[in-house]
């Protein structure tokens, strides 16, 4: 089965569109790399055009959603799906699983260990929310944010008053949390389909309590517990999601899930373990084409 698999994504030269395009295209398929800014949207046929030209047929797609132009990809995503193209995740999960607090409402909700949270915009409140929250450090980080862009501890009632005063300023939407203890360790599990395929340790640098590598953090290869393999499966679930990184640490009180990241970069990981995801996420698409004619054809018999 030969197919032509589109990628949205706001700049094709990032490490995880090559990798993809690496290995959609070793294993027989046409990728194509499609730059968000490219796009037009339409009422009427034809819904896509990209570069002025209505958008080829493609069989299927992956929106990466980045830190930028989210509401266009979005739409594009949703334009995708409402033409019957099948896509490595379901824009709507996609959506919920970049706003932090949301996600972890959705996990909390559904009985899954995550860090108290709270989403304040009101300075009179902070102190408030702060008390409730527990005894400080306290974590500040964007509402919306990949590789700990942006994330900061907060050791005082007067650091997070000033954090929070720049933060309104640049009226950026931010969460507190409450700091769990890990000696700046947490590992990342990377699931496609229902599997745990690759999990790796992260630990943050010296001075630094982030463990993400973008900010120079080192990563390695290890194998998670049942615990932590069973959180990763259910949190991924539970958002809808079919492939994701998850972000768990172990704090004093046990396991608790961080982040669900549902367009997680591919670099670290698979330096860090070896496996191969990029080709696991385009073996993930030929079963939804597979999964899509299957349905098609029972339709037809009806």
């Amino acid at each position: 089965m030969t197919v032509r698999i589109a990628v949205i994504t706001i700049n094709s030269e990032l490490h995880t569109c090559q990798r993809i395009l690496k290995a959609g295209e070793s294993l027989g398929h046409e990728v194509l790399l499609l730059d968000v800014l490219r796009f037009s949207i339409h009422t009427s046929e034809p819904f896509l055009r990209y570069r002025g030209e209505p958008l080829p047929h493609v069989s299927c797609g992956i929106l990466r959603l980045g830190t930028q132009l989210q509401g266009l990809a979005i739409a594009i995503g949703k334009t995708l799906q409402s033409m019957s193209v099948p896509l490595l995740d379901n824009v709507v999960a996609l959506e919920t699983a970049r706003d932090k607090f949301e996600t972890l409402q959705i996990l909390s909700k559904s009985g899954l260990p995550v860090p108290e949270t709270e989403l304040v915009r009101d300075l009179d409140q902070l102190a408030a929310s702060l008390q409730r929250l527990g005894p400080l450090p306290v974590v500040i980080k964007p509402l919306h944010g990949s590789q700990g862009q942006g994330t900061i501890l907060a050791e005082s009632e007067m650091a997070a008053v000033s954090m929070m005063q720049s933060i309104l300023f640049q009226s950026r939407e931010f969460v507190l949390q409450k700091y769990i203890s890990c000696q700046g360790i947490d590992t990342r599990v990377m699931v496609v389909d229902g599997q745990v395929v690759a999990a790796m340790q992260r630990e943050a640098p010296p001075g630094d309590f982030r463990s993400n590598l973008a900010r120079g953090g080192t990563s390695r290869a290890v194998e998670v517990s049942e615990g932590m393999s069973e959180l990763a499966l259910r949190a991924t679930h539970e958002l809808g999601l079919n492939c994701a990184g998850v972000d768990i640490v172990e704090g004093p009180d046990g396991l608790v899930i961080l982040e669900v990241n549902g367009s997680p970069g591919l670099s670290g990981i698979e330096q860090a373990t070896g496996v191969d995801v990029a080709s696991l996420w385009i073996s993930a698409l030929e079963s939804r084409i597979e999964e899509q004619t299957e349905n098609k054809k029972r339709w037809d018999h009806v």
